[in-house]
């Protein structure tokens, strides 16, 4: 009988213990459960302004492709990529030897030209003196005019061709036409060129940054020239930028996009901006649409037995996380800007793009950037 209430005391013990671990091991995993991700947009004012973000490229205000105005061998390559270069500076040399040459044998028919010039008004002179004594004809003064002003057209002639042999001197040497960076160094010593051949890049460092964006066709109306925008660069951290919008496209890209130039302001660190960078621009843009309440992506709105509704992410005291709540909405006009609400939700509230059949009220969720 001891054995048999020793068994009876030991399989209840054995189930206590089960049901007090299954019930720990619950706990532990409810303790550790992860948040979910979400992504999200703001509900916005329809018919008025509203804020938006662009991923955009800075570029520099001014590139310039370099080359030489006579062809040749190079002889030397002054810089290299990320030099900075000052207006004037020598940037590549070409073989001027021949140019030499030539402009010797310029100077020598330039004074060849000049003695046979002097040479044609003498004997100008002379005749001129001796039709006025009667001593010479008509015929005989028109032919030394003749011969005197075909040597000064001879020796003007022969100046030019000695400018010009001087300028192909000069070219010889490729000089930076302004104050910048070098971005791209095409060709290397011993190398030949030809007229026009693109040899050096240089990036204008004098003019202020640019960034270049491509903004949808539904908000391009609400842009113009001179609106002001902040600019950030990841590479720069947070610190914003003032610019303005210098260029705003009128025809689409292949991105079906228009494109859009905004230039930044003068600042300490503009020097530090190189072209190629990632940046983020934000504008006011215009209100565009004549219909009331907010707009939302339509993705946003799911409906049921119960009618159309949205989740709200509620922030809690950490910044990230949110409380989904679940409302019903009333929906208005579809738009290019998006779906409107008419009653339900307001302006600068947050809502549930994605997954909102999964959803449940109360439910801790966590922001997803969706940039």
């Amino acid at each position: 009988m001891s054995n048999h209430k020793t068994l009876t005391l030991l399989l209840i013990t054995t189930v206590f213990s089960l049901v007090v671990g299954v019930g720990c091991s619950n706990q532990e995993a409810t303790t550790n459960f992860e948040i979910r991700p979400v992504r999200y947009a703001e509900a916005v004012l329809a018919g008025g302004d509203q804020i938006r973000t662009f991923p955009g490229v800075a570029r520099a205000a001014s590139e310039q492709n370099l080359s030489f105005r006579v062809g040749g061998t190079i002889t030397s390559v002054d810089v290299n990529v990320g030099s900075i270069v000052r207006k004037g500076q020598i940037l590549m040399r070409l073989d001027s030897g021949d140019l030499k040459l030539r402009k010797q044998q310029a100077e020598a028919g330039l004074a060849q030209a000049r003695a046979q010039s002097r040479n044609a008004k003498a004997n100008y002179e002379r005749v001129v003196a001796l039709y006025e004594n009667g001593n010479a004809s008509m015929s005989e003064m028109d032919a030394a005019r003749a011969s005197f002003e075909s040597a000064n057209a001879s020796e003007v002639s022969s100046e030019t061709a000695l400018s010009l042999a001087e300028q192909q001197v000069v070219y010889a040497q490729l000089r930076a036409p302004v104050t910048g960076s070098i971005s791209q160094v095409t060709v290397d010593v011993n190398e030949a060129v030809g007229v026009g051949q693109t040899v050096v890049v240089i990036i204008d460092t004098d003019g202020n940054p640019e960034v270049q964006i491509t903004v949808p066709e539904v908000f391009i109306s609400g842009l113009r020239e001179e609106r002001p925008a902040q600019v950030v660069f990841g590479a720069l951290g947070d610190e914003i930028f003032n610019a303005l919008v210098t260029e705003v496209g009128t025809a689409a890209t292949s991105a079906g996009g228009f494109p859009v130039i905004v230039r930044l302001d003068q600042g300490p660190r503009l020097a530090q901006i190189r072209p190629g960078m990632a940046a983020e621009v934000t504008f006011i843009i215009e209100g565009i649409s004549e219909t009331t309440g907010v707009l939302v992506p339509p993705q946003a709105v799911g409906q049921d037995h119960l009618g159309r509704f949205v989740y709200v992410l509620n922030r809690t005291d950490t910044e990230s996380v949110a409380t989904a709540e679940r409302r019903s909405v009333e929906t208005g006009a579809l738009t290019p800007a998006g779906l409107e609400i008419i009653n339900g939700i307001s302006d600068g509230e947050f809502v549930a793009t994605a997954g909102i059949k999964t959803l449940v009220s109360g439910q801790q969720v966590r922001f997803l950037r969706t940039d």
